[in-house]
C-alpha cells in the first residue's frame, strides 16, 4: 500500500562552490517532493529571500565568503519557525556545530560522508528526523557528557540582560505573530535588517526560537505578556 502523499517542498540552498550548488539542484529536480526556490552562493542573499518567501528547508553550507550560514539559520527560524534547516559542510569541530545545532539546524551532514544520500536526508528532515554523519554524532554525544552543572546556568540568568529600544520593538512585535516582512513595514525597516535583530535577540537571551525568546524575555520583565 503506498504512503501518505507528501507536500511538495520549498528548499533554499546556500553554498559557495558553484559546482556543488548545481549538483544539489539538479538532484532536487529529480525528486517528486521537492523544489528549489533559490540558490545561493552568499549569506546576504539567502537571507533576503527567506525574509520574502515561503521556505520549508533551508540547507546550508557554513563557511561562506560574506559570512556564516549559522546566519541564515537564524534568519530562517525567526521568519519561519516550522521550517527545517540541514547543514552540509566540511566543518566538523565541536563548538561549530553545536553553534548550528543550537541555532536550529535540524541536520548535519559532512561533504565528504559518501554514506548519506541527499535525497534521503531531505526525507528524514521533512518526517521530523535529524540527519547526522556519525562523525557530527559523535561530537554532540562528547559535548553533552562535557555540558556544564545547571547551577551554573542558573547563576548566568542572574546577569541582567539589556535590549536596545529597537530591539524590543522588534521582539514585541514577532511575539504577537508578525512576520520579518510585517515587523520590517510596521518599524520602518528593511527586511534584511530585522532577522539581524532576531539573531542578537537571540543571542542575548540565550534562546534558540522565537517562543524561547518571548518566554525569557517575558520572564525577565523586558517585555509586556
Amino acid at each position: 500500500m503506498p504512503g501518505p502523499s507528501r507536500e511538495t517542498a520549498d528548499i533554499i540552498l546556500l553554498e559557495d562552490s558553484l559546482p556543488l550548488l548545481r549538483r544539489f539542484a539538479r538532484i532536487i529536480e529529480t525528486w517528486p517532493h521537492g523544489r528549489v526556490i533559490g540558490a545561493f552562493s552568499s549569506v546576504e542573499q539567502a537571507i533576503a529571500a527567506i525574509g520574502t518567501t515561503k521556505v520549508d528547508i533551508l540547507v546550508a553550507d557554513l563557511n561562506l565568503p560574506d559570512g556564516s550560514g549559522i546566519d541564515a539559520i537564524h534568519a530562517l527560524r525567526s521568519c519561519h519557525p516550522e521550517a527545517h534547516a540541514v547543514v552540509v559542510s566540511v566543518l566538523s569541530e565541536g563548538p561549530t556545530v553545536l553553534e548550528a545545532i543550537k541555532a536550529g539546524a535540524s541536520g548535519y551532514i559532512l561533504k565528504d560522508d559518501t554514506s548519506f544520500d541527499f535525497i534521503h536526508a531531505l526525507e528524514m528532515t521533512l518526517d521530523g528526523k535529524s540527519p547526522m554523519s556519525p562523525t557530527i554524532a559523535r561530537q554532540i554525544i562528547e559535548s553533552i557528557r562535557g555540558a556544564p552543572d545547571p547551577a551554573a546556568r542558573e547563576s548566568a540568568d542572574q546577569v541582567k540582560i539589556h535590549l536596545t529600544p529597537r530591539e524590543r520593538d522588534v521582539l514585541t512585535a514577532i511575539a504577537r505573530g508578525f512576520s520579518c516582512r510585517e515587523v520590517s513595514e510596521m518599524l520602518g525597516l528593511s527586511v534584511q535588517t530585522v532577522p539581524v535583530h532576531i539573531r542578537n535577540i537571540y543571542r542575548k537571551l540565550d534562546a534558540t526560537n522565537r517562543s524561547e525568546a518571548v518566554f525569557e524575555a517575558q520572564r525577565q520583565g523586558l517585555i509586556q505578556p
